[in-house]
């Protein structure tokens, strides 16, 4: 059985800009398949007994838009979101976009981000 999703609270503005990358950066490493996701999550609406031209089907751009939306939110009113609802909001993001098998590269990723910021490489 696969470890439960979490975001440390501390760890929300790290989560932030690896996700951000993951998603705009034509040359990360580690860029998320949202269109591959958004067929997903198109299945199993329909799965779930949902009528193909009733259902609104998700696209890359909406998983963007969305992420985009967190991210304005959280720059725009920090003092509006503690760090805990912005890690709920950044998991939430991620149960719907993040595939199982790429949950362990993005943690990954944040730990190596948050040891380059205790080693005092602020970039």
């Amino acid at each position: 059985m696969a470890r439960k999703r979490s975001i440390v609270p501390e760890e929300a503005d790290i989560w932030l800009g690896v996700l951000l990358d993951a998603v705009f950066d034509p040359t990360a490493r580690h860029q998320l398949d949202l269109a591959r996701s958004a067929d997903l999550a198109n299945q199993v609406l329909l799965e779930k007994g949902g009528h193909r031209e009733a259902l609104r089907r998700l696209t890359a751009r909406d998983g963007k838009t969305q992420l985009l939306g967190i991210a304005s939110d959280l720059t725009t009113y920090p003092d509006d979101y503690t760090s805990q609802r912005a890690a709920e909001l950044l998991l939430v993001w991620a149960e719907r976009w993040i595939q199982p098998e790429d949950w362990g590269r993005f943690a990954a990723r944040v730990r190596k981000r948050r040891q380059k910021y205790r080693d005092g490489d602020k970039r």
